[in-house]
């Protein structure tokens, strides 16, 4: 991760700013080796960087991961001399300069194009100034200030579920070609808008992407065995944080964006982030105090501590991942919230330490496209392809019959994933039960992105 951002042909020695950081990431990030979120980690702790400062490269980094497709399609319309003519690192600082003008409300329009072309000097490339001066100056005089109320050629749909006006042409036709438009205006790949252009509709497919390129705001799972929701919201309320009840009774939703660690109860282990559709798999798998659970793919432990939570922290939990440092994750998450059930195991990726078993309840949260958690997966959605979903279904099925093979006689599984994909989810189960006559299909739970969480499938299981 450090020899990334350290290998680069740009000059980013003296380079602090919350602009500096994001680009600095982003280029690191052209190879498509590794993650936006470990390489702005890195960054970050490089020096002193303030809260401020820190939201701002948080949020540029990852709105122009997010929006990467609608933000070549629009420079593309300004740029006449072609992007294969354009140096990858300039093409990124033209990505970094359009989203402030087009996404970042709260930054002036000059300060979007002064900011950016500074920062070409900064890096050591002042001979990229006069260009990238140019591309976004002629973007902000081609923008109408109209409001746009429905999807088309010139309109780039925003958070709120508005659209931005420009005077040219920047997508396919709503009308005539809804999959392409969807594609490139909202930012996602073609096999996946085809996809899903077919089985929810246009109008359905517009609320998804509204809902993954929103701002996704947390939300907290409370740890009841530590205090009671309606202490928790009082505490927030006292330090100024807008907070409501979730539809669960161990959620709460924030109303704004928040430092997590900040917030009252945090040290005390009070609560720990999790989106509602994330708890229905512990929920359902309902693990009896007392009893022995495996929790495969754990990693970063969010559902095996609510497992632990849902069991009053007593019995045994084995929570296993292939990464050591994913697994430290858990075990950190585990300590503040102070269940002590839980041990940990980091498998072998020949998977030769696998538990015996056999164990009374199991969860196989299995690796998937996250095409169901998009806006909090911002790199996933140039992931959702055929090729990809297949090599996963194939790691899905080896882990669902590993999972099912240590399950105790009238023990319950429950496999789990945040993609929305049939053929991760409802097609796979179906595929490997097809296999084995000691298990049924109990339960099935699907969450569609928007209506009102993050997408996602849960499937009860029971061994005969």
């Amino acid at each position: 991760m450090t020899t990334n951002l350290q290998n680069s042909p740009l000059d980013f020695s003296n380079i602090q700013t919350a602009r500096g950081l994001s680009y600095r990431v982003l280029c690191a990030g052209l190879d498509g080796t590794q993650f936006a979120s470990r390489l702005l980690e890195d960054a970050l702790g490089m020096g002193d960087v303030s809260g401020q400062d820190r939201r701002l490269a948080t949020e540029l980094t990852y709105g122009v991961v997010r929006r990467e497709r609608t933000l070549d399609a629009i420079i593309e319309t300004f740029v006449s001399r072609g992007r294969s003519s354009v140096e990858p690192e300039l093409w990124c600082l033209l990505r970094l300069g359009a989203y402030q003008l087009i996404f970042l409300t709260g930054v002036p329009t000059h300060a979007a194009v002064n900011e950016t072309v500074a920062l070409a000097g900064s890096v050591g490339r002042a001979r990229w100034t006069g260009f990238a001066n140019g591309v976004l100056r002629s973007m902000t005089r081609a923008l109408t200030g109209e409001p746009v109320n429905e999807p088309g050629r010139r309109a780039v749909p925003l958070r709120d579920g508005n659209y931005l006006g420009f005077d040219r042409d920047l997508f396919a036709d709503s009308h005539e070609q809804p999959a392409e438009y969807f594609a490139a205006a909202f930012g996602f790949g073609d096999w996946a808008a085809r996809r899903w252009l077919e089985r929810f509709g246009f109008e359905r497919l517009l609320k998804m992407g509204f809902w993954f390129n929103a701002a996704a705001l947390p939300c907290l799972r409370v740890n009841l065995l530590r205090v009671d929701r309606e202490v928790l919201l009082e505490d927030l309320s006292a330090a100024g944080v807008s907070a409501s009840e979730g539809t669960l009774p161990e959620s709460v939703r924030l109303g704004e964006m928040a430092r997590i660690t900040e917030l009252p109860g945090f040290r005390q282990g009070w609560f720990t982030v999790q989106d509602e559709s994330a708890m229905a798999a512990a929920r359902l798998l309902n693990p009896a105090p007392g009893t022995r659970v495996w929790d495969m793919c754990a990693a970063p432990g969010g559902k095996s501590t609510h497992m632990a939570e849902i069991m009053q922290n007593h019995g045994t939990l084995l929570a296993s991942d292939i990464e050591f440092r994913r697994i430290m994750n858990v075990e950190q998450t585990r300590d503040r919230l102070g269940l002590t059930m839980i041990s940990t195991r980091t498998i072998y990726p020949d998977s030769r330490n696998l538990p015996d078993g056999p164990f009374d309840a199991i969860l196989v949260d299995a690796p998937c496209s996250n095409s169901g958690v998009l806006g909090k997966r911002p790199e996933a959605r140039h992931r959702v392809t055929a090729e990809n979903v297949a090599e996963l279904c194939e790691l899905q099925a080896r882990l669902l019959g590993a999972g099912l093979d240590r399950l105790a006689p009238g023990g319950r599984l429950v496999y789990s994933t945040c993609s929305i994909e049939p053929e991760e989810n409802r097609e796979l189960v179906l595929k490997v039960l097809a296999g084995r006559n000691d298990v049924e299909l109990q339960e099935e739970q699907e969450h569609i992105p928007g209506e009102p969480v993050d997408g996602g499938y849960q499937a009860l299981l029971q061994r005969t």
